[in-house]
């Protein structure tokens, strides 16, 4: 959890990391890690690489167990995430939904504009505090864009206006 809280505030800490201790406890642990666990570490993971970071890594076993559970969430679209993909696809867009990325995560949409593939994440008010985005929501836009993607949010809100508006 505290390698998750670093990795979400893209708080980079040698003192934690850059020794081999922090990886040999989770390999040492692994056997009692939950699937919540494996998730934060798999996203640790991706901050490294995000980061450009050459501090020790876990041990391939364990870091392929992270991805497979992290890889493995069931998806769960929203009623908001339908109206949002209905929008896109009556502007003749051809929209997919729950598209796993090589990293393990699943966007809501992806649209092909202007012969780009393009993210779109649909956040509703769990995605917030107040109207900034949680921990977790940032830590993924940023690894996604990391990863390349080209990525468009949607708060809840500024749907809410748009459909307020129709």
């Amino acid at each position: 959890n505290t390698a998750w809280a670093y990795a979400a505030a893209d708080a980079p800490s040698a003192a934690l990391f850059a020794g081999r201790r922090f990886a040999e406890c989770c390999d040492a642990a692994a056997s009692s890690l939950r699937p919540e666990d494996l998730d934060q570490l798999h996203q640790w993971q991706l901050w490294l690489k995000e980061r450009g970071a050459d501090w020790p890594r876990l041990a391939p076993q364990l870091s392929a167990r992270c991805h497979a559970s992290f890889s493995a969430a069931a998806a769960a679209p929203s009623r908001l995430q339908g109206r949002v993909a209905a929008a896109l696809a009556a502007l003749g867009l051809p929209v997919r939904e729950e598209v796993g990325t090589p990293q393990g995560y699943s966007l809501d949409a992806v649209v092909v504009f202007e012969g780009r593939e393009v993210a779109v994440e649909v956040d509703g008010p769990s995605h917030f505090v107040g109207r900034a985005p949680s921990g977790a929501t940032a830590l993924k836009r940023r690894q996604l864009r990391a990863a390349g993607w080209t990525l468009v949010s949607v708060p809840y809100w500024e749907w809410d206006e748009v459909e307020a508006g129709s």
